[in-house]
């Protein structure tokens, strides 16, 4: 089933400010760090418009490099992890990497390997969210907003580094190594939640949890899951507000 991903206009702006940063190298190398199956460089591929360039894809998976290298043959994708990049210093003309962070408790370190393998006068975009701060339920049912307030904040324990966003910013403006530090907004709107999650599996198993621990009753998990799909969603009373990721760009000195 095709989901309609509501953050691609950001992600498209990101590899058009890419493109745009490496047009006057005459092969750039660019780097996806937590590339999964490669669907930022594809677009990064599309915005660069033909022009060469030596591309490398790096995620903790592999089996998400199988489908990768399936998608972008032409490719180079390894299996890696952020804390320990496989790549010597300043060899990468642009580092990307989005919703990475906020998995990663030692992120101060995750973002000096990635600082570490650009070259100077290199470009990093960061596309990450503030989990506790960037998501809100437009909804004039109360029962709803409870239930939907409950599984945010469940989701934000979950998280390594669920500042991500704020964290990331703040340490890269104090980094000895980088400079022109910028955090730009991105919002969008999401109409109903099957956008996102068509057979609302993940909502599902979220709420399960809550209600296995005790926080939701079975109650409430019927009723947010019914009207996910129904009369609140089809009136437009069941609208998520995402004010995130934000994208975060940098030089290196």
């Amino acid at each position: 089933m095709k989901i309609n991903d509501p953050s691609m206009p950001l992600r498209e702006r990101v590899a058009a400010r890419i493109a745009r940063s490496v047009q006057a190298i005459a092969e750039p190398k660019c780097i996806d760090v937590a590339c999964s199956t490669a669907t930022d460089l594809g677009l990064l591929v599309s915005a660069l418009g033909g022009k060469k360039a030596d591309l490398h894809g790096i995620d903790l998976l592999e089996a998400q490099l199988v489908v990768a290298r399936e998608k972008l043959p032409g490719v180079n994708f390894v299996q890696g992890d952020v804390l320990a990049l496989p790549f010597p210093d300043a060899h990468f003309d642009s580092v990307q990497t989005s919703r990475l962070l906020v998995h990663i408790k030692d992120f101060r370190k995750a973002i000096d390997e990635m600082v570490r393998v650009l070259k100077p006068g290199g470009i990093g975009v960061f596309c990450e969210g503030d989990m506790d701060a960037g998501v809100f339920l437009l909804s004039s049912d109360d029962r709803l907003k409870s239930v939907y307030k409950t599984k945010a904040e469940h989701v934000v324990k979950m998280c390594a580094n669920p500042r991500a966003a704020s964290e990331t910013y703040r340490y890269l403006l104090s980094h000895a190594d980088t400079q022109d530090v910028c955090m730009e907004a991105f919002a969008c709107c999401l109409s109903e939640p099957t956008v996102m999650d068509p057979d609302l599996t993940h909502d599902r198993q979220f709420l399960k949890k809550l209600v296995d621990d005790g926080a939701l009753t079975q109650d409430d998990m019927d009723y947010y899951l019914a009207e996910a799909t129904g009369r609140s969603a089809k009136e437009g009373n069941f609208m998520e507000l995402w004010a995130a990721p934000l994208e975060i760009h940098f030089r290196k000195k």
